[in-house]
């Protein structure tokens, strides 16, 4: 059995370089062949977790699995990317078939249909009025995890059992931005990163037989962690192996905040992507006080060797890594025009 976490007909819009089809198969593991055909071209590979080995190869991270963080600890899982300069890719609606040859030799086929909008998300992006829509896929696109739209409440949830580097997209690549939302914690469980937000700029595979690419590129992820240390991370490629391009920059000096459970905060989180170097840095406080002057992290790749690659544009999205369930909620997005 194998079935789509968002069903059988989505919709998509130009929000980032793939086109992301998430779900799960029953099929024994591991599974002999895995294939998508976009309107009937020709079967191309795509990647299902297989169960991880206890004693096996360690990749990136500490990871069993090659798919490093994408779809970690969850076997059978599966996260379809078909690239937006796929040649069978058509504006409107597209038809896709999955196949998979499970470990028995058993075959299971699913066929699914798909609506593609090529226009890019254009800025401001005003998202404090959540009422009307019915659907995630009505505002934005879901790269990793899964997350849930609650129009009553006017809030976006990412959905429990949270997964590592989950990543919903709500804006398209665009150069210096700002976002500002209200964001909500429930309590963390364990290690784990307090869901924020990211200027994404994409994933680079980091080989393509693999089916699934590893590599996290983003010119500004804000993050606090259990502890209350907020970060921003830069990176191009920070999961991939054997690449001399590969590059992370985070803040170095923390600074504790006392983050609470079940408090509501507001955050400003901005990004500049300027030539040859970008800047990232966020506030954080109580909604209700004064906004503080000071920002929590900031961090820039301006020492950067100029042979190492740049990241030129990016889009805005909610993240989070393990722990319980976040809420966002009166999401703005505007384009910064200052300099790095």
């Amino acid at each position: 059995m194998m079935r789509l976490i968002y069903g059988n007909q989505q919709q998509f819009r130009f929000r980032h370089g793939d086109i992301n089809l998430l779900g799960k198969t029953d099929a024994a593991l591991p599974v002999r062949r895995s294939v998508y055909q976009l309107n009937g071209g020709s079967p191309i590979h795509f990647y299902v977790e297989p169960e991880p080995k206890p004693n096996g190869r360690t990749y990136p991270w500490g990871t069993k699995t090659p798919s490093v963080l994408r779809l970690r600890d969850h076997p059978g899982h599966f996260n379809v990317e078909i690239p937006i300069s796929h040649p069978d890719l058509q504006t409107g609606w597209n038809q896709i078939t999955l196949q998979i040859e499970d470990a028995t030799g058993t075959l299971a086929t699913l066929e699914a249909n798909f609506h593609w909008n090529p226009s890019p998300v254009s800025l401001p992006l005003d998202l404090t009025d959540l009422s009307d829509y019915q659907s995630i896929q009505d505002i934005a696109q879901v790269v990793n995890g899964t997350f849930d739209l609650d129009p009553e409440k006017s809030v976006i949830r990412s959905r429990e059992p949270v997964g590592a580097d989950i990543l919903l997209l709500l804006g398209s690549p665009h150069r210096s931005q700002e976002a500002t939302y209200t964001v909500k914690f429930a309590h963390p469980r364990g290690w784990c990163f307090l869901g924020l937000s990211d200027f994404f700029a994409g994933h680079l595979e980091q080989a393509p037989e693999l089916g699934i690419k590893p590599g996290y590129c983003t010119a500004g992820l804000a993050t606090l962690d259990h502890a209350g240390l907020p970060q921003i991370w830069m990176a191009w490629g920070d999961c991939l192996y054997n690449k001399p391009d590969t590059w992370v920059i985070k803040t170095k000096k923390p600074m504790k905040l006392p983050i609470q459970a079940g408090v509501t905060y507001r955050i400003r989180h901005q990004v500049v992507i300027s030539e040859g170097s970008n800047f990232g840095r966020f506030r954080i406080w109580k909604q209700g006080n004064s906004e503080p002057d000071v920002w929590a992290a900031q961090a820039d790749n301006r020492h950067l060797d100029p042979a190492q690659p740049r990241i030129t544009q990016a889009s805005f999205g909610l993240f989070q890594y393990w722990g319980l369930p976040t809420e966002w909620s009166n999401i703005q997005v505007r384009s910064l025009d200052i300099e790095a």
